[in-house]
């Protein structure tokens, strides 16, 4: 599975400059760019970024020399995660949605002849996709994960597998300034949730072989906790509420646990913490048209409180939603009682595209097994992982059983029973209302376009379809405020030794011209046509930049992280402090850290939705996946006119390919007599005004 990568370059600083005067300039007027160039440009601010630039280069030597697989930016940005305080709920982790299993009847009449009666389809999914988890965990501790690739040529670093399983967030301890994250490689179990109550057993044997050898033998144990858990007479606390709550109340209820005279607390948490991964049985379904709501479900969970007195279950004003059935400091395999399956992660040490190749390859495995239990001519996408020669089948099964009893393998659920007092019963209520009020403040949208996708971009419009749709991004979100406001989209650069991502800036000169000229209507469809293929061009070059480690964000800001140490730090002795370079205290740094609208692409055909929380108070989230055929979008706010927003985004995409379709059928004569036709649909985008009420020039 290792391999051996360039090391992620520090990008010239002239350059670094230069790119971002280029990225800041679309979002300012010429008065505010003024300024700007002449704060970036003084030799001041270029005397002071050198010294910085310089020490950094210095920094990345070290860390070459002595840890060779690591990056300049790698521990800067697990700071800027492990030393934010707020909640991880809405404000760090992200959500997969996997497609449905074609093979698993969800219909009320096939569920209710299952072994498992009404959780039947719950069961069998949850049961598949964990076997599918680990063995794709028994491929990244033997090294023999298939390596990630761009296209099959280029490979990628495999560096954030080894942080995937048995990771865990632990709030700071006394005195530390911020979180930490754990990783246990020597893990074997899992915890399972449901109704937020707790249960454990070993999955992996020592030798990191599947314990339970198919998902069929895996489904008792899921079915028993839940039939434990609704049949139990006083339910446990929710512990899981604890990991909604900022780090510092954490924090403090873990240090509190850990001086308790009673350790069952501490032990319960430490066993967590070190679980390969946590599954959450949603004792819910969703039908079809609930979408919005099983997004809210995967990414923050429901909070649902019975408050009519007329009724006796549940019990009146307490929390009954799925928020009490999370863990949100590690990863988590989420199943509804109808067989929705996602997968919602602790954003630290991974990235999407990581998640997203474990995502791919488990529902693949899974709904690969259903084929294996008919034929056996199936391939097995984690089949060829052994290296080393294999053993003859009765003596494998023999050392297995072996190791097993040595080792003294849990392999029946045992329950996590907590210990409360009135601290922690309080402590318990006021978690709970607090995620409530914060799911609260959030709405989503689920746009699921189907007119077209990747296909009909590349052969109609000769666009590359993540170009063309940050550019319907700006449209609308133009149409409904007039102006451009900052836009993030991260580019992976794991083509690099221990790579992330950088900041793709979508925003561009040419997009804003294109933007503007589609509110036109004294433009024609021809030039429309040719300033999209150049916003597009100016997207995708950045792209590219961005994905060699040629951008400005993460250079920049490890700039920022060195001038920082250098306040704080004795160890330097400088005689002279040094002061904040002038790029930092220009009004421009702050306008792009202010991402109002947060991007993220992350198709794939195994995926039904992707997306996360808005990164600022009055900003979007869009996550976005594009097929061949369709495009969905996942839009998040805190109650900005979101729906609003995600039907003008496929008005725009209706709008462009009516001007496309228009121009490829027009004549020349015909296209100079339609080229100033209006339609509904640009109409729509202008919310029922006309061209000429809208001003498009500013």
């Amino acid at each position: 599975m290792p391999n051996h990568l360039k090391r992620l370059p520090v990008p010239p600083l002239q350059d670094t400059l230069h790119r971002y005067l280029a990225r800041v300039e679309p979002l300012q007027d010429e008065r505010q760019n003024r300024r700007t160039r002449r704060a970036v440009l003084s030799a001041e601010n270029v005397d002071a970024l050198n010294t910085l630039h310089e020490r950094l280069l210095e920094y990345d030597a070290r860390l070459a020399a002595s840890n060779p697989q690591s990056s300049y930016i790698e521990q800067f940005w697990y700071d800027a995660y492990l030393l934010y305080d707020a909640s991880v709920v809405l404000n760090v982790n992200p959500y997969f949605q996997l497609q449905d299993d074609p093979t698993i009847k969800d219909t009320p009449e096939t569920a209710a002849q299952g072994p498992y009666g009404a959780h039947t389809v719950q069961v069998r999914r949850a049961a598949r996709l964990t076997t599918s988890i680990l063995k794709f965990i028994r491929q990244i501790r033997r090294g023999t994960l298939r390596a990630d690739t761009v296209r099959g040529k280029v490979p990628l670093s495999m560096d954030q597998y080894g942080r995937l399983f048995g990771s865990s967030r632990i709030p700071p301890g006394p005195g530390e300034p911020s979180c930490h994250l754990q990783t246990d490689a020597t893990s074997h179990h899992v915890v399972a949730m449901y109704r937020g109550q707790f249960y454990w057993f070993d999955v992996l044997d020592t030798g990191n072989e599947p314990i339970f050898a198919t998902a069929e033998q895996l489904e008792w144990n899921l079915y028993s906790i839940i039939m434990d858990a609704e049949s139990g007479s006083a339910a446990a606390p929710p512990f899981g509420v604890f990991t909604t709550e900022s780090r510092r109340v954490w924090s403090n209820i873990r240090d509190y646990v850990f001086h308790a005279e009673d350790c069952t607390n501490w032990r319960n948490l430490k066993l967590i913490d070190s679980a390969l991964f946590v599954i959450c049985l949603d004792d819910v379904a969703f039908a079809a048209d609930q979408q919005d709501e099983l997004t809210r479900s995967m990414l923050c969970g429901t909070s649902n409180i019975n408050l009519d007195p007329r009724q006796h279950q549940p019990p009146l004003n307490v929390q009954t939603g799925t928020c009490l059935n999370r863990w949100y400091d590690k990863l988590q395999l989420i199943v509804t009682k109808n067989g929705k399956a996602g997968i919602n992660f602790e954003h630290t040490g991974v990235d999407g595209h990581t998640v997203l190749r474990l995502a791919t390859d488990i529902y693949t495995d899974s709904i690969l097994s259903f084929a294996r239990g008919v034929t056996k001519n199936v391939v097995d996408i984690f089949g060829d992982e052994q290296r080393e020669p294999a053993a003859e089948p009765a003596v494998a099964a023999v050392a297995a059983a072996t190791a097993a009893r040595a080792a003294n393998l849990i392999t029946i659920p045992r329950k996590l029973e907590w210990r409360t007092d009135n601290f922690l019963q309080s402590s318990l209520h006021f978690a709970e209302t607090r995620i409530s009020d914060l799911i609260s403040q959030y709405e989503f949208v689920n746009v699921d376009f189907s007119q077209y996708g990747a296909s009909h971009v590349k052969t109609l419009f000769k666009c590359s379809p993540d170009a063309f749709v940050q550019q319907v991004f700006q449209v609308a979100y133009f149409a409904l405020y007039g102006r451009f406001e900052t836009v993030y989209e991260p580019a992976m650069t794991k083509a690099f030794q221990n790579g992330r991502t950088e900041a793709i800036r979508s925003v561009t000169l040419q997009s804003k011209r294109f933007v503007k000229s589609l509110l036109d209507q004294d433009v024609s469809d021809a030039a429309k046509i040719q300033l999209l293929h150049d916003a597009c061009a100016a997207h995708s070059q950045i792209t590219k930049e961005c994905s060699q480690g040629l951008g400005q964000d993460r250079h920049l800001y490890a700039l920022y992280c060195i001038w920082c140490q250098m306040q704080d730090s004795e160890k330097l002795q400088l005689k002279l402090e040094l002061e904040l370079p002038l790029l930092f205290r220009d009004k421009s740094w702050a306008t792009m850290q202010n991402n109002v609208l947060s991007t993220s692409n992350c198709g794939n055909p195994c995926l039904k939705s992707f997306g996360f929380g808005p990164v600022t108070a009055n900003g979007f989230g869009i996550g976005y996946i594009i097929r061949d055929h369709s495009i969905s979008v996942v839009v998040s706010s805190r109650h900005r006119q979101t729906a609003r927003f995600a039907s003008l985004m496929e008005r725009t995409l209706l709008e462009i390919d009516r001007i496309f379709k228009r121009q490829l059928l027009a004549t020349k004569s015909a296209a100079s007599a339609s080229a100033h036709a209006k339609s509904e649909d640009m109409k729509y985008l202008l919310s029922g005004y006309d061209y000429f009420d809208v001003s498009v020039s500013g």
